[in-house]
């Protein structure tokens, strides 16, 4: 959670390409919450299938890891998985 109090998250294999995808569900002011899609995950270099957590820095980037995608050359054909950041 950030310091306005929107929680972060990800979907494994959700998203415009099926591959994951990076949320934001922001407290609304009459108790309702708004649920808005960052990222959606192509499934090449910038990773297909996001586990754990969302990690906040201090400057409110977010970072977290994908199961696959990245370099094909060195695993399988999926990729070996990549570390994201996402400036929102």
């Amino acid at each position: 959670m950030d310091a306005a109090g929107n929680f972060y998250g990800t979907t494994y294999c959700d998203g415009t390409h099926g591959y994951g995808s990076v949320f934001k569900v922001a407290p609304q002011q009459d108790g309702t919450w708004l649920l808005t899609d960052l990222y959606d995950f192509t499934g090449l270099d910038d990773g297909r299938w996001p586990i754990g957590s969302v990690v906040i820095d201090a400057s409110g980037n977010l970072w977290g890891t994908a199961s696959r995608g990245g370099d094909r050359s060195l695993c399988s054909p999926l990729g070996c998985g990549v570390i994201w950041e996402i400036t929102p």
